[in-house]
């Protein structure tokens, strides 16, 4: 008897709570499949709507590393140099300033990144919708006035760009 033979005897003599057991595991192993794979796709989503939030609150960000008091060099308001000379300072300003501060610098370059790409490929016009959206704040239909094209290209296209961007921030999270 070949080995080939042997094995289709054993299958055929398998008893059904063996293949009941087999058709459990590979539903199973589908069932947790499909829920890594939901895992993946809501961490994209999320990454997505944190890409989103930090392009619009960027002008923002940048305001607060300029204006954020977290030094006592920094009160220009003479009512409160009475305490002057005390070397105090705000810890957590400081530290929310840096971190905003390298985040920020992590998006100029990503900007700076893809509008190269952008222009290398001949697809500026979309880095532009982008930027008009997000940096100078126009809405879709100033965006399509002023571009001249369809309602929803501004959209589309920024929703291009923005995960690309993403990925630039978060690298593979941003996937």
């Amino acid at each position: 008897m070949t080995e080939k033979e042997r094995q289709e005897k054993e299958v055929e003599k398998e008893s059904p709570p063996d293949k009941l057991t087999e058709v459990v595991e590979e539903a199973v192993r589908n069932a947790f499949r499909d829920i890594r794979e939901e895992e993946r796709r809501a961490e994209r989503q999320k990454t997505l709507y944190n890409t989103r939030k930090l392009m619009e609150s960027y002008t923002d960000l940048k305001k607060y590393i300029e204006s954020a008091i977290s030094e006592e060099e920094e009160i220009e308001d003479d009512r409160y140099m009475i305490f002057a000379g005390e070397k105090a300072h705000l810890r957590s300003v400081r530290e929310s300033k840096m971190v905003t501060a390298m985040m920020v610098m992590n998006i100029d370059r990503a900007l700076k990144e893809t509008e190269e790409e952008s222009i290398a490929k001949g697809t500026h016009y979309k880095y532009q919708a982008f930027r008009m959206r997000y940096i100078e704040g126009m809405t879709y239909e100033e965006i399509t006035e002023r571009m001249n094209c369809g309602k929803n290209s501004p959209a589309a296209w920024s929703k291009q760009i923005m995960k690309q961007i993403s990925v630039k921030l978060f690298g593979i999270h941003g996937i």
